[in-house]
């Protein structure tokens, strides 16, 4: 089976790397990748119109000017999305990904954009010799390994997510003792070998006092950043000379001399972090590019929850916050500059949107670091080859066949900018449409619907006013006089939609200025879309003794006996009371290694996860996929942690299914509860701690259970559990059935 490493997603390259000023004939190599159509002149221009002086540009989207209509974001029916043929993937398949009003006319302009994400290519054509993979879509696998679930397509293409198997084990992915290189996570066994996923491996050291990350390039910090392959892990090539690059040692970096053992810190102020990054699927992306840059900055309470939202389930006392204790502010972009821009080379500032930490203004900016940083592919955008790993240097036969020229034509990144922009949310659930199509009328709590309905309100939104702006001709001519994102601002109840806010509108598209309005801007501009996210970074859980480790922790087997619950999902009844040898799944998120384009963002922040397509997507989740659910270790070693509800607390999770994956998810949003009177005794229960209080080369104290599950008056908790904390603590406060209503409602989207 095909197995492809790295994706597109999060390389948001810089603007440092410049085109010279020199016309464009003759720094192309002998056959560049693309059409050409229109040529790179005509795109280079459009670049520039785009980006204008670096401060006023299409990107800084103003809000709709009063009286525009708003219509609901078109959406592909449900059984309709992603259902597509063989990759490469081709004009048939786009009816299954983009707008169903799309004209064909439109559709033939996507092709050049979704044949080259679904297409090898080979080191002839100029994929490497520094490359993580073949195709954009080999980031892009894990519909390949859906569990039997009717709910979740099957299909690769670009709304698919990073595959994981396994977690990762970095003894045997960081140093290959017997070839001085790295390996690939490629293997199913976890502990003896490196594990299997498509997440990829970022490295580099951070100065915490000046927030400074060192990606170890050779080029940044004016020059003074060591030239050891950073920031990316390249494991596979184009090139069968080329051996995968390792992590370099701490022994071999100059930043890292003289480690403190409790801090970690180099004597100059350094550590080193290594952080996993999976790719999202891309949905809505055309959306999200749309939305006011002044909406997003509305919802910033940075250092305060002064936004807060009533809640019924509000228990001000526990954390000391005046309401839902959800902060939040944008990542500022720096403006790039001007001779970046006349260049080409240059990517917007402002408002962050887009990856992981909301650490790029533009669709643009990704699209060029998947094609540079993972596919090995330069063009005007970049045209530095990805910095040589000491690994590989001097090597015999492990040489770009084009060095110093172009390998690819502006057509297609900017063809495949489009295709991702025109990439349309599914449809909602059967359930959860008809619910919105009468959303004021009482059902069954035990009904389909019923529960559905008791989970979004749960979940915080006012379904009238998502009614209104989802379902076509429901929204009432003289205004509905609702939040109009949908949020239930009387009674938010576990108040999710906080930070997943369920409605954003978006203004006039970025398209709409340039020959690409003609394509996407009909679709894009003045809707009210349902993109789930504020878009904006948050605090999330922290331990210590995982962020500041120099490799990630070591995989942990726990046996854990399946609980029952009332999920209905296929395999769940037949699995309860067996026991299964899962791997804890780590509750620390922060992690110190940003792209080359960190902005204003800390390693313990990470943007609001858009939750588009969820439901009809499945897992895995978070930024790591580390909540995998996989058909090739279901049943030998799922993912596993604990959970927390009104009857049990700590109780063991195993994630079989869809429902297990929410659960776990939703729970990873905080670090676990404290034990207590409800803590079951049952295998795999109780704080996650781990036998002996260490995992290889991770202690976490003499008192681990204080730091893991930290006691919530603590300062540790204070301190160190996340933004939600407040949020996931009315959640787990939930009974086994309210928490159910919440996942069904989750599984709709």
């Amino acid at each position: 089976m095909l197995l492809i490493v790295c994706c597109s997603f999060a390389l948001a390259i810089s603007s440092a790397a410049l085109f010279p000023e020199v016309g464009l004939a003759g720094i192309f190599s002998s056959a560049p990748i693309g059409s050409n159509v229109p040529d790179d002149a005509t795109l280079l221009a459009q670049r520039q119109t785009e980006l204008g002086n670096g401060i006023n540009n299409v990107f800084d989207v103003a809000e709709p000017a009063p009286g525009i209509a708003l219509a609901p974001a078109e959406r592909v029916p449900r059984q309709k999305f992603g259902v597509v043929g063989a990759f490469p993937l081709g004009l048939k398949d786009l009816d299954a990904l983009v707008y169903p009003s799309a004209t064909r006319t439109q559709k033939e302009a996507l092709v050049e954009g979704i044949q080259f994400f679904t297409t090898p290519h080979l080191a002839v054509e100029g994929a490497g010799p520094i490359a993580n993979q073949q195709m954009c879509l080999g980031c892009h696998l894990s519909s390949a390994e859906a569990t039997p679930n009717s709910r979740v397509v099957r299909d690769v293409s670009n709304v698919s997510r990073a595959a994981r198997s396994t977690p990762t084990n970095f003894k045997f992915t960081a140093l290959d003792p017997a070839t001085g290189g790295g390996r690939p996570a490629d293997n199913l066994d976890a502990i003896n070998n490196t594990g299997r996923t498509a997440a990829f491996t970022t490295f580099g050291d951070y100065n915490p006092a000046q927030n400074i990350f060192d990606p170890l390039d050779g080029v940044a910090r004016g020059g003074l950043s060591p030239r050891l392959g950073g920031f990316v892990q390249h494991t596979r090539f184009s090139l069968p000379e080329c051996l995968p690059e390792r992590i370099p040692t701490i022994a071999e970096d100059p930043n890292l001399p003289n480690i403190d053992p409790v801090t970690k810190l180099s004597s100059l102020g350094f550590r080193r972090g290594v952080v996993e990054f999976a790719g999202p699927p891309y949905i809505g992306r055309g959306l999200m590019e749309a939305i006011p840059s002044n909406d997003i900055r509305r919802f910033e309470d940075e250092g305060s929850d002064s936004q807060s939202i009533a809640s019924s389930l509000n228990n001000a006392g526990i954390f000391a916050c005046t309401g839902d204790c959800i902060t939040g502010k944008t990542n500022t972009i720096p403006t790039p500059s001007g001779t970046a821009i006349s260049a080409g080379s240059a990517f917007t500032g402002g408002v962050g949107r887009f990856g992981l930490r909301a650490n790029g203004a533009e669709i643009l900016q990704f699209v060029a670091g998947g094609l540079q940083g993972e596919v090995g592919f330069t063009s005007i955008l970049n045209r530095n080859e990805p910095t040589d790993s000491p690994t590989n240097v001097g090597r015999p036969g492990c040489v770009d066949p084009y060095p110093n020229t172009l390998e690819s034509h502006l057509s297609v990144p900017l063809s495949e900018r489009n295709f991702l922009r025109m990439t349309a949310p599914p449809e909602f659930g059967d359930t959860l449409l008809a619910v919105l199509n009468n959303p004021t009328r009482s059902r069954s709590p035990q009904s389909p619907e019923g529960q559905v309905k008791r989970g979004a309100e749960l979940f915080g939104i006012d379904l009238v006013a998502f009614s209104n702006r989802m379902i076509p001709g429901r929204f009432p001519a003289g205004g509905d006089s609702r939040d109009p994102n949908a949020i239930n601002r009387t009674d938010s109840m576990v108040s999710c939609a906080s930070c997943h806010i369920p409605v954003q509108r978006t203004g006039q598209s970025p398209a709409a200025t340039t020959r690409d309005g003609a394509i996407v801007a009909q679709h894009l501009s003045y809707k009210w879309a349902p993109i789930f996210s504020d878009l904006l970074l948050h605090n999330v859980p922290q331990i210590d003794a995982e962020r500041w480790a120099s490799l990630p922790r070591d995989p942990l087997v726990v046996n854990r006996k399946y609980q029952p619950t009332l999920s209905r999902e296929q395999g769940a009844s037949t699995a309860v009371g067996r026991s299964f040898a899962t791997f804890d799944i780590p509750r620390n998120l922060a992690g110190d290694v940003f792209s080359n384009v960190q902005g204003t963002a800390f390693g313990d922040e990470f943007r609001t996860a858009p939750l588009m397509g969820l439901g009809r997507m499945g897992a895995p989740f978070l930024h790591d996929a580390r909540v995998y659910l996989s058909r090739l270790t279901v049943n030998s070693n799922p993912a596993g942690t604990v959970f927390t509800n009104s009857e049990v607390t700590n109780a063991p999770l195993v994630v079989r299914t869809l429902d297990d994956a929410i659960r776990a998810a939703i729970e990873l949003h905080d670090l676990p509860a404290p034990d207590n009177s409800r803590t079951p005794n049952v295998p795999g229960a109780g704080c996650p701690v781990p036998p002996g209080g260490a995992v290889g080369n991770i202690s976490y104290g003499s008192s681990p259970a204080d730091v893991i599950c930290p006691p919530y008056n603590s300062e540790v908790s204070r301190t160190h559990r996340s933004d939600a904390k407040e949020v996931i603590r009315r959640y787990r406060s939930l009974s086994p059935a309210d928490q159910q209503a919440m996942i069904e409602f989750l599984k709709e989207l």
